[in-house]
């Protein structure tokens, strides 16, 4: 089986990229509901969500979104959307009872989208590593 090809650390970077697709979502939720009044910012704490990937306790969903998509092997017991939680912390209401902060906002968004972008290379490099031991170096 495939899974066995790799060790551990593959299955960590792939958790690791789907916390930070959906943290991408929900920051640019925020910052899409800057202006919304009333809107309360979320956030989801990367090192919680893998934490409790990792763990087990609290496995990520796979999303279907066709009918043509293989369904999971393991059900996960609890989706990764119901870690995002509304941000009390650090932030100021405006008066319209708005509490996103737009350049603080963008700031995790750049961080996120970095961080997303290293991961990927360390997946990449994984596959590139098991390509070059099937050609056999050549």
């Amino acid at each position: 089986m495939i899974v066995n090809l790799f060790n551990e650390s593959m299955t960590r970077l792939e958790e690791a990229l789907n916390v930070r697709s959906k943290r991408h979502q929900v920051i640019t939720t925020n910052i899409t509901n800057q202006d919304t009044p009333g809107y309360k910012a979320k956030a989801l704490d990367f090192k919680d969500a893998l934490t409790a990937a990792k763990s087990g306790e609290r496995p990520m969903a796979l999303e279907k979104t066709n009918q043509n998509h293989l369904s999971p092997q393991i059900p996960a017991k609890e989706p990764i959307s119901d870690q995002i939680k509304v941000s009390k912390t650090g932030r100021t209401t405006k008066l319209d009872g708005n509490t996103v902060e737009g350049e603080k906002e963008m700031t995790r968004l750049a961080e996120n989208t970095f961080m997303y972008q290293a991961t990927a290379q360390l997946i990449s490099g994984k596959f590139k590593g098991l390509k070059y031991a099937i050609s056999e170096g050549r």
